[in-house]
């Protein structure tokens, strides 16, 4: 059965550096594919090989400067590529871009939408959700292993307590864990094949999507201090309790 298969992806910051005066992450820098990506565009690529007439399309909410972020993806394989853009989605949330990518995705057809798990540049780890409700999609997410047998996905996800298996009827959206594949590495040849593959930029002019939330800030975390040591020289539990009692532990 031949698959449309998409692939949502995000250019991130090739640096995690703060801007001094806004105090957010610096997006003025270079852009790269976010890493988890990559092994969301390796899965489509052997569900692909498996059967050749399927299709794997990247597609990505991002400015247009950025549109040559997705070359990689094309240099592994992928087939073409397509970014929405508009002045309302810079900055959106959430909601923002889950809409821009059903959108798009919608005119697509898609049997699979695949996503990482989550971005480098905010950790969100939720917009595969939020897509999969606009679409109506099953949802598998943190999936390590999966299996496509005809018009049904056995995803094996990781979970707290060990792994569970679950099957999804298509279409379906798979968020995957960075542990389900290794991408693979383009020759030269492929990467000039992938500089001749289409990026299409698309841009709603009907864009009506307003930011819900803003990051106002973020701060690295604190540097780790060294730790107290206490020798036991046969009073260690008195430093210890003093030690305690002052933290108002006891």
């Amino acid at each position: 059965m031949a698959l449309t298969i998409a692939v949502c992806v995000k250019p991130v910051p090739v640096t995690t550096r703060l801007d001094a005066i806004t105090g957010r992450l610096d997006r003025s820098v270079a852009h790269r594919l976010n890493s988890v990506d990559e092994n969301a565009v390796e899965a489509a690529l052997t569900l692909r090989e498996s059967d050749p007439g399927s299709e794997v399309v990247v597609v990505s909410v991002a400015p247009a400067e950025f549109a040559e972020s997705l070359r990689p993806a094309l240099a592994m394989g992928a087939d073409r590529a397509i970014v929405v853009s508009a002045p309302e989605l810079e900055g959106a949330d959430l909601l923002g871009v889950s809409a821009a990518l059903a959108t798009t995705l919608s005119g697509l057809h898609p049997d699979l939408v695949v996503f990482g798990s989550w971005s480098s540049d905010g950790y969100g780890a939720m917009l595969w959700s939020a897509v999969g409700e606009r679409l109506g999609f099953a949802v598998a997410s943190r999936a390590v292993d999966f299996v496509l047998d005809a018009d049904r996905l056995t995803v094996t996800r990781q979970i707290e307590q060990g792994t569970q298996v679950v099957e999804v009827a298509l279409p379906a959206v798979l968020a995957l864990s960075g542990e389900v594949n290794t991408p693979r590495y383009p020759s030269f040849k492929d990467v000039i094949a992938g500089k001749k593959k289409p990026i299409e930029l698309l841009t709603m002019t009907d864009c009506t999507v307003t930011a819900g939330t803003m990051v106002l800030s973020v701060e690295p975390s604190p540097a780790r201090t060294r730790g107290i040591v206490i020798e036991d020289d046969g009073q260690a539990h008195v430093q210890l309790i003093d030690f305690l009692t002052q933290r108002g532990i006891v």
